[in-house]
């Protein structure tokens, strides 16, 4: 969810750290002490086992969940990828075993069927433990097997947060913050400036699309009503921007914007629900978040959003965090509400009303 969790900078002076301390103090004071009521489901349970599942992605087909994981407090750990068969009555997570690429720390995660073959597609920042910039990992999935297949990585993968595959292969990725570290980063966060773009794939070349917006989280691309859209987060807004998406030859896809879907908190993952409605993530104290981060034993707020096709919201889920802290991905699957969070080791199973 954070982008300064993924690029701590040791190497700041003193005039720097009391200028980003005044921007900081300005920016989380806002929202500093702010909680949430308790709303949703009462019935839920913890399902372990999982370090810092901040993404799932799943295969409706066979009901199997697969979670991102990485023990981000702890900056020597690699990560890894569970599944979870949401059929079976006893939850377990398995820890897939394969070949991962090296100094693997994965992140945003996207299942994609590209002409009958499924694969993940999964954003890892070997950075965060002593490799380099940021890359894309592709798996392809074999039964309960994953086996390795590439590494993409490009300059203009900027600061990849989550990403949306096309059937075709396309790949679009929503950069949090704009390349660099520590200050200018704090900077364009603090400004609210619209400096984070999209990184576009074509199936050969990337390249940035020109849409931006201040700190971008998640993204999902959808048809409605014979059109297509791509939903992105901003967190910084506590918006959801919903834009229509089209293609014009020889150029790169247009986007323009036509919504502005205001949530109230810091808007995170987004994952579309089988009957088409998306459900949303969100963070409502800054403050708090990233007091958790650094501390399991203080709690962060978490609610989840679910948006209608006619752009309005509604909130189905919400703890002050003694139930789960930091939650960044909703996921609904038959009547149960799965919720994913950036650090301690679980996620949350909810069972809804059908």
């Amino acid at each position: 969810m954070n982008a300064f969790l993924k690029h701590p900078s040791s190497r700041l002076n003193s005039y720097h750290f009391l200028i980003i301390s005044l921007f900081l103090l300005g920016f989380f004071t806002v929202n500093c002490f702010s909680h949430v009521d308790p709303k949703g489901p009462k019935n839920c349970e913890k399902i372990s086992g999982t370090p810092g599942p901040e993404d799932m992605a799943i295969d409706r087909e066979t009901g199997v969940l697969y979670i991102s994981s990485h023990e981000r407090r702890d900056k020597n750990k690699t990560g890894f990828i569970y599944s979870l068969d949401l059929k079976k009555e006893a939850k377990v997570p398995v820890k897939i075993e394969t070949n991962y690429p090296e100094k693997f720390a994965p992140h945003g995660i996207f299942f994609a069927n590209i002409s009958g073959v499924k694969k993940l597609y999964v954003i890892s920042h070997p950075g965060l433990i002593g490799g380099n910039g940021h890359t894309i990992e592709i798996f392809k999935i074999e039964k309960d097997k994953l086996i390795f297949e590439a590494t993409f990585k490009n300059e203009l993968l900027l600061s990849p947060n989550d990403l949306f595959v096309t059937q075709d292969g396309k790949i679009f990725v929503s950069n949090d913050v704009p390349a660099g570290v520590g200050f200018g980063q704090i900077i364009h966060v603090v400004l609210r400036l619209n400096s984070s773009p999209i990184s576009y794939y074509n199936g050969k070349d990337w390249s940035l699309l020109n849409e931006k917006t201040a700190f971008g989280n998640g993204i999902l691309i959808k048809k409605e009503n014979g059109k297509e859209y791509l939903y992105r987060s901003s967190h910084v807004y506590e918006s959801v921007l919903k834009y229509e998406l089209s293609y014009l030859a020889n150029t790169e896809p247009q986007l323009k914007l036509v919504k502005k879907i205001e949530l109230g908190a810091g808007a995170d993952n987004l994952e579309e629900e089988e009957n088409g409605n998306i459900l949303v993530a969100g963070h409502k104290s800054n403050m708090r978040f990233m007091a958790h981060a650094g501390n399991k034993e203080k709690t962060s707020p978490t609610q989840i959003f679910r948006i209608f096709a006619d752009g309005t919201t509604k909130e189905i889920y919400a703890n002050d965090g003694e139930e789960i802290s930091g939650a960044s991905t909703g996921l609904s699957y038959k009547n149960k509400l799965y919720i994913s969070q950036v650090f301690d080791p679980f996620i949350l199973s909810c069972t809804v009303a059908e």
